[in-house]
């Protein structure tokens, strides 16, 4: 399989969410969420774009302080350790203005939102932007900091990819042809899960590569499974669990 990155639709729809975030007309209106289920390219489609822009990118962890954000920003930044990191740091966005990326940003509005109130306090002053990047489940704990929320310029949701999408996905990426009835299987094994389909696609390539072919078609993926449904798998596993059986 190839790798590079394909832009889908919901690359589109994130370019759409940075347009509104940079002609905003209040300063500090300086957020994006970006939110979808997992394995639909939140993480990927950020970083592709935060990597055109020179963002600064951080993971947020679980117990994650404000110190230790700060910390990674810096650290991002090619900034040295010092006690007064937000100074440090808003002069330094303030120069570049270049945003910063939280993925995994549930984990920054514990503790009264003490991470994102911090860096809310920085790019108030500096005037560059920021995303966060989260499960839609947890937008009502953004909505509880009116601080934070009141500041958020757009909401880029992205979406299960379509048939489109995945034919375009399977015809960059693919190592064999894959044609265009077996494009819409995989759509519609994997649900538009782009996690998913690339999964699909390594199976097809190692089927291609037994079979001895440069392309394949549905046919000569029958009775091959291209998708794991591991969601059926857990629901049996817990109604087993809930009957007592082990």
């Amino acid at each position: 399989m190839r790798y590079h990155f394909v832009k889908t639709k919901n690359y589109a729809r994130l370019q759409t969410g940075v347009q509104t975030l940079e002609q905003r007309g209040a300063r500090e209106s300086a957020g994006m969420v970006i939110t979808g289920r997992p394995g639909d390219g939140k993480t990927t489609n950020l970083l592709h774009w935060g990597s055109t822009v020179g963002a600064v990118f951080v993971t947020c962890v679980q117990g994650m302080t404000p110190g230790r954000m700060l910390e990674a920003i810096a650290d991002r930044l090619g900034l040295p350790m010092s006690r007064y990191l937000d100074d440090a740091i808003g002069e330094r966005l303030t120069r570049d203005q270049v945003p910063v990326l939280l993925d995994e940003a549930q984990f920054a509005l514990a503790d009264g939102a003490a991470c994102l109130e911090r860096l809310r306090g920085i790019t108030d002053k500096s005037g560059t932007g920021f995303g966060l990047v989260m499960m839609e489940k947890d937008l009502w704990k953004l909505g509880l900091h009116e601080q934070l929320s009141s500041r958020m310029a757009c909401r880029v949701e992205l979406t299960p990819a379509d048939a489109d999408d995945v034919a375009r996905v399977c015809a960059e990426l693919a190592d064999v042809a894959i044609s265009p009835d077996l494009a819409l299987r995989i759509h519609a094994d994997t649900g538009g899960r782009m996690r998913s389909v690339l999964n699909a696609i390594s199976r097809v390539e190692i089927t291609a590569q037994r079979l001895g072919k440069a392309g394949v078609s549905g046919p000569d993926l029958k009775g091959v499974v291209l998708c794991d449904d591991y969601r059926a798998g857990l629901s049996a596993l817990g109604r087993s669990k809930k009957g007592g059986a082990l």
